[in-house]
């Protein structure tokens, strides 16, 4: 699970921002809390702000982690570090997990420095008893390179870091994750990398809007469970099927590089999940996946059925909020992952919001879930609790900070309708709009 998420110089974000998933003191909503090593941990959490803000900046910033772990550096856009007012493009930036894995607390980051895409250090910290353990740690800008777990049984290891003592391209954690899978060890010496990768790259499932996305989910496994919520949701969905079509309907709807960077995908999660069918959202179409030991892939388009009706509609035909809510639906179907959705609201009337938020946070899942959103609906005491809500606020400068509500607990009391002191700007992070304006 998330503990928190650190990141400095990046985008809109000049200084350090922790975002937080550990709970507070509040005491409504208990059922909302997962513990993990003595440690209290929020299920859910929203993040507020005006437009342009900064707040899809939190999301933008793991995904980030995801590519630089996935591509390398160089795949990175070379101007994202902070470009406001006072801004240094030689300074470096920096990203930072705190995690609970597998009864386990860790601290993995790494700094770059995003206008030359160099890395300038990366560490492993296992956080979980009181005293530290350092998995490894590389500074390449000190020349120094260290781990506390270096022993002569696994010289995999030492050599790994030995022989990246110079390159600055590429992440530790991805190129020894690399080298264990290419070699099929499973050794448990190593579940500290595999946890820590395995959790950033699989089990944190990032959803912004028109993007295409693949889920390590089976839709028609799932389909009892899935028509079930689409019925409490009072979606016009009764049943739906599959149809035969062709990984070459895929490629036409994708650049190269983004079909190549699917169909790696695609090796990589039938690597870690046998036998997996995977389902893919695309332009209005969802698409189930499995690639067969041939080295082909077994394609099917997902048709749809409505009340009163024997037609079958494909997902195209369906409208943008029922398309919205197939891909969201994950996040009631798995457990112990992480979904991060960019403008949970987008395309989905408000009462749809709120009754997949109370489904969700009533639910016996151990996901959690992390939305931006401009839904006041879920600024509610009954929903959600104080320290899940979060703001984004930017300043003069350009630079965005993030807060969370948990601050103002003096004045955002039980007894307050939250969404009306948002509105009259009690906690800030609103649009200033000048209502004098004349043509």
């Amino acid at each position: 699970m998330l503990i928190g998420f650190k990141t400095k110089n990046f985008r809109s974000f000049r200084d350090l921002q922790h975002f937080s998933m550990i709970a507070g003191k509040v005491r409504n909503n208990e059922n909302h809390i997962i513990e993990k090593n003595n440690h209290k941990i929020l299920r859910f959490s929203g993040m507020f702000g005006a437009n342009g803000s900064g707040k899809s900046n939190l999301i933008l910033a793991m995904s980030l982690v995801q590519r630089l772990i996935s591509k390398g550096i160089s795949t990175l856009i070379s101007n994202q570090y902070y470009r406001g007012i006072g801004c240094n493009p030689e300074e470096d930036s920096y990203f930072e997990y705190e995690l609970a894995l597998n009864n386990k607390l860790y601290s993995y980051g790494f700094e770059i420095n995003i206008l030359k895409k160099e890395i300038v250090s990366e560490w492993l910290i296992d956080m979980t008893k009181t005293k530290e353990k350092k998995i490894f740690e590389r500074d390449l800008k000190k020349n120094n390179y260290h781990s506390e777990i270096i022993d002569n049984k696994h010289l995999s290891f030492s050599n790994c870091l030995d022989e990246m003592k110079k390159n600055n391209q590429n992440l530790f954690l991805s190129e020894m994750t690399r080298r264990l899978v290419m070699s099929g060890n499973d050794d448990d010496f190593f579940e500290d990398i595999y946890n820590v990768f395995k959790f950033i790259m699989h089990d944190t499932i990032i959803i912004r809007p028109s993007t295409h996305k693949l889920f390590d989910i089976d839709y028609i496994k799932s389909k009892e469970k899935i028509l079930k919520i689409l019925k409490a949701l009072d979606i016009n969905v009764v049943d739906y099927n599959t149809e035969v079509s062709d990984i070459k309907n895929i490629k036409l709807k994708l650049s190269d590089n983004d079909y190549n960077n699917l169909l790696h995908d695609i090796d990589v999660l039938s690597t870690h999940y046998k036998n997996i069918r995977c389902t893919l959202r695309i332009e209005n179409d969802l698409y189930t996946i499995k690639k067969q030991n041939d080295n082909t892939y077994d394609v099917c388009s997902l048709k749809f059925l409505h009340k009163d009706n024997n037609n079958s509609f494909g997902t195209y035909e369906e409208s943008d909020g029922t398309i919205r809510i197939l891909e969201l639906i994950d996040i009631l179907l798995t457990n112990d992952k992480l979904f991060l959705i960019d403008e949970l609201d987008s395309s989905l009337h408000p009462l749809l919001v709120s009754g997949l938020l109370k489904i969700f946070l009533k639910s016996k899942t151990t996901n959690q879930l992390i939305i931006t959103t401009h839904e006041l609906k879920t600024l509610d005491f009954d929903l959600v609790r104080r320290d899940e809500i979060w703001f984004a606020e930017k300043n003069e400068k350009g630079e965005s900070k993030i807060f969370s509500l948990e601050e103002f607990k003096d004045i955002a009391r039980f007894d307050r309708k939250i969404d009306k002191a948002y509105l009259e700007g009690r906690f800030g992070a609103i649009a200033k709009i000048d209502s004098s304006y004349e043509d």
